[in-house]
């Protein structure tokens, strides 16, 4: 392998290594972890089965799917904003030559190191529920495509955190915002004023529940299409990197 070669490989074996230190290492120590990481999702999902008696199961499944990796990626904040202000771990990653984008996708593979389990069993019980195998692809590419903004963001927002308890509180409510309000977990057929529904498809979680209630074989709305949710999932990604790679504060000042 050349010089260069190795150069541009990089900044991949520097994220895997950040990954590898802050997720695998964790989770042999802390097997627990995975478990407790899975908590939320899948109580979220529980209630909703029991009190609907399963009538709307597959809502309940794609909505916990959406909200997990709502949840995964921006708890990547809450890491950063920790190695931050508490362990001043940043400091040594900025006087390096990581850049702030292998820093952010470093942890952001370790998150999704603690979440792996939880995400497969629920990719697993949307195809349980109606898919088919050739939606595989578009099932794979809306969990990548939300679980890399929702970490793109959490990554912008714990640079302007100048608090573990801030970020705390900012994460938990932009996670609210994002997984609980918008038609997420319940039909968008639901909003009866259309101004609200226009509105909800300003929000990117909304685009990645209907793409996950399409592929179940759910009826979607008749002026939505997959391939305009994962048009707008894909805007979102590429403003969310860009906005993490302009905007957020890497070196204090």
């Amino acid at each position: 392998m050349s010089l260069k070669q190795r150069q541009q490989l990089l900044p991949v074996r520097q994220a895997f290594l950040i990954a590898y230190s802050t997720g695998i290492l964790w989770l042999r120590r802390n097997p627990m972890s995975l478990v407790f990481t899975a908590i939320s999702p899948f109580s979220l999902l529980f209630v909703l089965f029991v009190v609907s008696n399963g009538q709307y199961v597959h809502y309940a499944v794609a909505g916990s799917l959406v909200m997990a990796l709502v949840g995964y990626g921006l708890a990547l904040g809450q890491d950063i904003s920790f190695y931050k202000t508490e362990y001043k771990i940043q400091d040594v990653f900025v006087a390096s030559p990581v850049s702030p984008l292998t820093y952010m996708m470093g942890l952001a593979l370790s998150e999704l190191m603690f979440g792996l389990p939880a995400l497969t069993v629920l990719a697993v019980l949307v195809m349980y529920f109606g898919a088919s195998l050739v939606s595989v692809p578009l099932l794979v590419a809306t969990i990548l495509l939300l679980w890399s903004s929702m970490s793109a963001m959490g990554f912008f927002l714990s640079s302007h955190m100048l608090h573990m308890r801030n970020a705390t509180q900012v994460i938990s409510f932009v996670n609210v915002i994002l997984a609980v309000l918008p038609p997420v977990f319940y039909p968008i057929a639901n909003l009866h004023d259309a101004w609200l529904r226009y509105l909800s498809y300003a929000v990117p979680t909304t685009h990645a529940s209907l793409l996950l209630q399409s592929i179940m074989g759910l009826p979607v709305p008749a002026e939505w299409s997959p391939a305009f949710g994962f048009a707008v999932q894909v805007v979102y990604l590429v403003g969310f990197v860009a906005l993490a790679k302009t905007k957020a504060i890497w070196r204090e000042a």
